[in-house]
């Protein structure tokens, strides 16, 4: 019965994820781009978005489970498998490190595949780090 956690969660976390990239891309302009401007990462800002916030929120859930003992199998799938895994878009960053690799743009695909792997990983953390500070939780 799992399954039906992660499918609902996921559904969820899909919808938001084609939600935040309708927003990039009716705005016209990216808040993504303050830090790495378009000719940097090119048509990336929307995966590079969900997948910070993805990684950042993660870390955030998972923290609050630990710090508070929660145990429910069924909240950690939907939210951690289902929700989470559907918003976040890593075959997508493969997908965009690929054709920027084939289009020759060796140093834009090594710099969007660093800046999103780097930053996931240090937000994921930040989240879970968050998580125990607004808890009270000790590390």
């Amino acid at each position: 019965m799992s399954w039906i956690w992660a499918a609902l969660g996921g559904a969820a976390g899909a919808s938001l994820r084609f939600g935040i990239y309708q927003w990039l891309n009716r705005s016209g302009s990216s808040p993504i781009e303050v830090v790495a401007p378009a000719a940097v990462v090119p048509t990336a800002a929307g995966t590079l978005v969900v997948n910070l916030l993805g990684s950042l929120l993660i870390g955030l859930v998972v923290g609050f489970f630990d710090a508070k003992s929660i145990t429910d199998e069924r909240l950690r799938i939907f939210l951690v498998v289902g929700v989470l895994g559907g918003f976040t878009t890593m075959s997508a960053l493969g997908l965009e490190g690929w054709q920027l690799l084939r289009e020759g743009h060796t140093m834009k695909m090594l710099l969007l595949m660093l800046g999103q792997c780097v930053g996931c990983v240090l937000l994921a953390a930040a989240g879970w780090a968050l998580a125990r500070v607004l808890t009270g939780a000790s590390s």
